[in-house]
């Protein structure tokens, strides 16, 4: 009787164990919108060009509405977006940002990040900490970001 009721146990927790996965194994592309939130670093683009200067990105979730910010070469940057979890796809609105005076070389990359991070029409997790945005144009550009 013993046996049977330990077996008959065994059966019961067997059927109704959940599936663990750790995050070593974990495909990066199950990672969600949700996961976008934090504060990144641009690394640079597909094309090997690293920034020469030091720029952040933030995303943050405010009451249901995602929104993003950051510092760019001389000025702070924001804007809203929607995302389609599905396809992966992201709709930035306009880019609004400060109107600080910097030097020709600064708003010359400010200009052209900003005008990338317009063109951003999909997302996808590289790993849990590097981020790529995919462009509309050029068609194969992507922008590199690291989680801070």
């Amino acid at each position: 009787m013993l046996v049977k009721t330990i077996l008959v146990s065994s059966l019961l927790l067997a059927s109704c164990s959940k599936q663990v996965i750790e995050t070593h194994n974990a495909s990066f592309s199950s990672l969600s919108t949700i996961d976008l939130i934090g504060q990144w670093t641009f690394k640079g683009y597909s094309d090997g060009k690293t920034p020469a200067f030091d720029v952040t990105l933030e995303i943050k979730d405010e009451e249901g509405k995602y929104i993003l910010n950051g510092r760019s070469s001389v000025n702070f940057y924001f804007a809203s977006f929607e995302t389609d979890e599905s396809k992966k796809t992201i709709k930035l609105s306009a880019i609004g940002s400060t109107k600080i005076a910097g030097s020709i070389e600064a708003n010359q990359f400010e200009a052209i990040y900003y005008e990338r991070l317009h063109k951003i029409e999909r997302y996808e997790f590289k790993d849990k900490n590097t981020l790529l945005f995919y462009l509309s144009n050029p068609a194969k550009e992507i922008m590199y970001f690291e989680r801070k």
